[in-house]
């Protein structure tokens, strides 16, 4: 991804492991990392901020 004022890749700093849907037996579960993105470049207004949220799902779909 790439960062959207400066076009500079952005890395992930920070993540977590999240559960939805896990307290019923009537939802389905979902599970996925959810990935904080920020920008690399030192003179960017974004750098340090987390620009972007992203999940990746391990089970359940979006």
């Amino acid at each position: 991804m790439l960062c959207p004022l400066c076009k500079t890749e952005m890395r992930i700093s920070g993540s977590r492991t999240k559960a939805e849907g896990d307290n019923s037996p009537d939802t389905a579960t979902k599970v996925y990392i959810e990935q904080d993105l920020t920008c690399t470049n030192a003179q960017c207004a974004n750098h340090g901020k987390i620009v972007e949220q992203r999940r990746a799902y391990l089970i359940g779909q979006a």
